[in-house]
């Protein structure tokens, strides 16, 4: 029986180093906060930056961290690609939002002698670009851009009667449309990022 086991050790022995060696280690980033460049001040940058390090953090290909100084300055290329190497990263992503609106829409449909309804809609979009940056090198490798986009509608119905118009309610919209839009855009530059084979320099 012991010289079983140990002819199965034997064998099962090389498998278990071989799928140690195969695996890869996970890629590192550093996580610039992103920049608004539409000045629309730093609500939206704040939560999509946190958006995408909750969506980095899901995936086990990738660790990343916020690239922050300890100080508030301003910080540039060299300074970035410094606090880059503290983290022990490979990789430096700086993100710029480059488009973000919301926009309102409204619509009637009367009913003959019955009242009207109503719908109204919010479509909000943003897009966001991303920069890919070797630590080591400081150089550029690749540059990513991603857009969400998502109309959210609610209706409401009227009826008439003597005292006037009744408003029976409807499906009032109660999901962010700017939210999901913002989602949908994190989601996709991680999925790129992740698709994407990126040298490790």
């Amino acid at each position: 029986m012991k010289k079983i086991s140990l002819v199965l050790i034997a064998m099962l022995l090389p498998c278990l180093m071989g799928n140690t060696q195969n695996k890869r280690e996970p890629t590192r980033f550093a996580v610039l906060p992103f920049e608004d460049i539409l000045g629309n001040g730093n609500t939206i940058t704040l939560a999509f930056t946190q958006l995408m390090l909750s969506r980095l953090s899901r995936e086990e290909t990738l660790v990343a961290r916020l690239a922050k100084p300890e100080k508030p300055v301003q910080v540039d290329r060299e300074n970035a690609i410094g606090l880059g190497r503290k983290q022990n990263a490979s990789l430096l992503l700086a993100g710029r939002i480059i488009d973000a609106s919301t926009n309102q829409g409204s619509t009637g449909l009367p009913i003959p002698t019955l009242g009207r309804v109503n719908s109204q809609s919010v479509t909000a979009k943003i897009v966001a670009e991303l920069e890919v940056i070797s630590v080591a090198t400081g150089k550029t490798l690749q540059v990513i851009r991603a857009e969400g986009k998502k109309t959210v509608r609610s209706n409401q119905t009227w009826v008439n009667s003597r005292l006037g118009g009744i408003n029976l309610g409807g499906n009032p919209a109660n999901a962010s449309p700017m939210g999901q839009a913002m989602n949908e855009c994190a989601e996709t530059l991680v999925k790129r990022l992740r698709e994407r084979s990126i040298e490790k320099n």
